[in-house]
């Protein structure tokens, strides 16, 4: 618009400059008008050279203008995660209920981290074809309630898959072994985490770490919770934490284990269900950002919002929508659609 706009302004001033030059001419008499239209012809056709050349300034000064502030907006872009091309890692936690499915992208590797419940694994695979992704690099299962394992077959049928880490217990229900002989049609021998595993995620790197025990205690209810492979990325001086459905009891003995470092970002454990080791946790992580798997019809629990609110974490909830985080080893931006 610009350009167009000076341009148009020169051509004016050309024709203003031609028009001075006739009304000189007729303002002679006879003889002195022969002898001076030459003269003012040559006036009027250089006035227009010069305001043609003007006006091509113009418009060369507005050229290099645009380009000095498109080079200005990406100097500034260089600071976002989001102009980041290559080494950007991308997190797309997807609104599937009361249920964690969660995908991870840097530098063209693919890590899954659950696949929701049966019906949700085709919208799992669904985004992951629309991403253009041919291949898993790496599909875990934290554990294998039905809302983590639950659409892992579907995926499994639809997109290659180079390497499953699984939890070393034994499920149970049509979703685990739906689950299992995926695995084995497709030929994938899983991986049964019994310690501390390292990857690399491109640029990213990984650490899954598997409860120190997967003996089942004497009540055996609810004790797959605590089994929960929990996988914390890091990226430059960022750590984002992912904690499966782990509760008091596996909190207090991952705390006590030495290894829990501050995160930037947590997805919170367990849908945001209350328990009292929920604060230690919180405490010692210290997240500035705190993700919650929840539903409008399951929603967190409100003690654990109001943890998270006392130390200033910003909570987003998938009841809200999906959501998506970008980091560049240096800043974190999370959105919600």
């Amino acid at each position: 618009m610009k350009r167009i706009i000076k341009t148009g302004r020169s051509i004016l001033l050309a024709i203003l400059s031609c028009c001075a030059a006739a009304a000189l001419m007729l303002s002679g008499c006879g003889a002195e008008k022969q002898e001076e239209q030459p003269a003012a012809q040559q006036e009027a056709d250089t006035g227009a050279q010069e305001s043609g050349a003007a006006g091509a300034q113009g418009a060369a000064g507005t050229q290099g203008a645009d380009a000095a502030a498109h080079e200005s907006e990406a100097a500034g872009a260089q600071g976002s995660p989001t102009s980041a091309q290559d080494g950007t890692l991308r997190v797309q936690i997807l609104k599937v209920g009361k249920a964690d499915a969660i995908v991870l992208f840097c530098s063209g590797s693919t890590m899954v981290i659950d696949c929701g419940e049966e019906d949700d694994g085709q919208e799992v695979a669904d985004y992951l074809a629309g991403q253009g992704v041919q291949k898993i690099d790496v599909l875990i299962v934290t554990h294998f309630d039905k809302d983590h394992v639950g659409g892992a077959d579907t995926v499994v049928k639809q997109i290659p898959v180079d390497r499953v880490l699984l939890p070393a217990y034994e499920g149970a229900g049509t979703e685990y072994e739906d689950f299992m002989l995926a695995l084995q049609e497709a030929g994938i021998t899983p991986e049964m985490v019994t310690r501390t595993q390292a990857l690399k995620l491109g640029a990213a790197s990984a650490v899954v770490e598997p409860p120190a025990s997967y003996q089942i205690p004497d009540n055996g209810k609810e004790y797959d919770n605590d089994f929960s492979l929990i996988t914390t990325v890091e990226l430059g001086s960022k750590r984002l934490v992912f904690a499966g459905d782990i509760e008091k009891k596996r909190i207090k003995e991952w705390l006590k284990g030495g290894t829990v470092q501050p995160c930037d970002l947590l997805k919170v454990p367990h849908h945001g269900v209350y328990n009292k080791a929920l604060a230690d946790l919180f405490d010692a992580l210290q997240p500035s950002f705190a993700i919650i798997c929840d539903s409008q019809k399951n929603p967190a629990d409100d003690r654990t919002l109001q943890l998270l609110e006392e130390r200033g974490a910003e909570c987003l909830r998938t009841a809200n929508g999906d959501i998506s985080i970008l980091c560049d080893g240096q800043n974190i931006e999370v959105s919600q659609e």
